[in-house]
C-alpha cells in the first residue's frame, strides 16, 4: 500500500503544483477582463460619416482632436471609427449602434436612431417640434474663375463641378444660372478650369483649396441661395449616462474654442466667422444661405431634387417654381422653413 502511494504522490504533486500556478495566472486575468469591460462601458462611440467632400483635411482627425479634450477635462473616452453611409448601415444590421454619429444630408436611416437634444435648436435638423441633429461644421458653394469678373458667365464657358454628395446643380440653378451647361466630376471641372477650357466653375469649398494647393491665381463669388453642405451630429445613445455623456461632448464640440480650430480642416462654422484673413471664405460666412434641406432627406429625395434643379438649368419657365416648392414640401416635413 505505501508503495501505491509513493508512487502516485509525486504525479499528484505535479498536478497540484500546476493548477496553482495556472490559478496564479488566470486569477488576475479575470480581474483585468472585468477591469476591461468596465473600461469598454466608459467608451463613447463616434462614427464619422465623411457624405460630402470636406475641406483641407480630415473630420475624423478632427473629432479625435476634440475627443483628446473632453477628455482631458474628465469626460469619457471617446472612440471615433470612420464609416461609410453603407458600412454603418451593416454595421447597424449587425447590432452595432453608435452613441453619437457624424454625417452629411442624405444619411436618412440616422433620423431611427438619433435622441432629442435638449437646449439645442437647428430647423433643419428638427422631427417633430423636436431637435434631433446640429450641425458642426459646413462648408459652401462657389463660383470660380482664374480670369473672370463674373459678368459673362453663359453655359458655353461655365463647367459644374459635381463632387460626391454635393448639389451644385441646384445650388447653381437657385442662384439663377440657365442653359446646357457642361457637368463633369469635381476633380475633371477643376482641371477644365485651371487648363482655360472654361472661364467659370460651380464648385465648393473643396475646390477653392484645391485652386490653392495648386498656387492657381483666382477669383471666387460665394452663392448665398442655397447650401446642404452641412456635417451634422446626432446622439444615438440609449442609456442615461452615455446619453448626458453624449451631450458634453456636443457642448465642446461646438464651444467657440473648438469651432475656432475648423480653419485647420478648411470649413467653416454655423455660429461663428473664424476666417478674418481669408477673403473668400469670409465672404461665404457672410452670405450663409437662404434655403436647404433637411438634415434626415433621403437619398431618392436628393435624386429628385437634382433632377429638379436640371429641368431648371434646362430652361423650363415652371422648373424653377417646382424647385421652390420642392424645397418647401421637404422642409415643411421636417419642420424646417425656407
Amino acid at each position: 500500500m505505501k508503495r501505491i502511494i509513493r508512487a502516485i504522490r509525486t504525479p499528484l504533486l505535479c498536478v497540484l503544483c500546476v493548477a496553482v500556478a495556472i490559478f496564479a495566472i488566470l486569477y488576475p486575468m479575470r480581474d483585468a477582463v472585468c477591469e476591461e469591460g468596465e473600461a469598454w462601458r466608459g467608451v463613447l462611440r463616434l462614427w464619422q460619416i465623411d457624405s460630402f467632400e470636406g475641406g483641407r483635411g480630415s473630420r475624423a482627425s478632427f473629432l479625435n482632436s476634440v475627443a483628446r479634450r473632453y477628455e482631458t477635462a474628465g469626460g469619457m473616452l471617446v472612440l471615433v471609427t470612420q464609416h461609410t453611409a453603407e458600412s454603418a448601415e451593416n454595421a447597424l444590421r449587425d447590432g452595432q449602434v453608435p452613441d453619437l454619429i457624424s454625417y452629411g444630408p442624405g444619411v436618412g436611416f440616422v433620423a431611427d436612431l438619433a435622441r432629442p437634444l435638449p437646449g439645442f435648436s437647428f430647423a433643419a435638423g428638427a422631427l417633430g417640434g423636436q431637435t434631433y441633429a446640429v450641425p458642426w461644421c459646413r462648408g459652401g458653394y462657389f463660383l470660380l474663375t482664374g480670369e473672370g469678373d463674373f459678368s459673362d458667365i453663359s453655359a458655353e464657358n461655365t463647367v459644374i463641378g459635381e463632387g460626391r454628395g454635393a448639389s451644385v446643380r441646384a445650388a447653381a440653378a437657385l442662384e439663377g444660372l440657365v442653359g446646357t451647361f457642361a457637368v463633369q466630376d469635381s476633380l475633371q471641372a477643376y482641371l477644365s478650369l485651371i487648363g482655360g477650357k472654361y472661364r467659370y466653375m460651380v464648385g465648393t469649398q473643396r475646390d477653392v483649396w484645391r485652386l490653392r494647393t495648386r498656387q492657381f491665381s483666382f477669383a471666387a463669388k460665394p452663392l448665398a441661395a442655397y447650401n446642404d453642405l452641412l456635417q451634422y451630429i446626432s446622439v444615438c445613445a440609449e442609456d442615461a449616462h452615455r446619453y448626458a455623456a453624449s451631450l458634453a461632448f456636443l457642448e465642446v464640440l461646438l464651444s467657440q474654442e473648438v469651432q475656432q480650430t475648423l480653419t485647420t480642416i478648411g470649413m467653416m462654422s454655423i455660429q461663428y466667422s473664424i476666417y478674418a484673413d481669408d477673403a473668400v471664405l469670409s465672404a461665404a460666412e457672410g452670405e450663409g444661405a437662404r434655403s436647404t434641406v433637411p438634415a434626415f432627406i433621403s437619398e431618392e429625395a436628393r435624386a429628385e431634387l437634382d433632377a429638379c434643379a436640371q429641368s431648371v438649368l434646362n430652361g423650363d419657365k415652371s422648373g424653377a417654381k417646382k424647385l421652390e416648392n420642392f424645397l418647401a414640401e421637404y422642409c415643411k416635413k421636417s419642420s424646417f422653413a425656407v
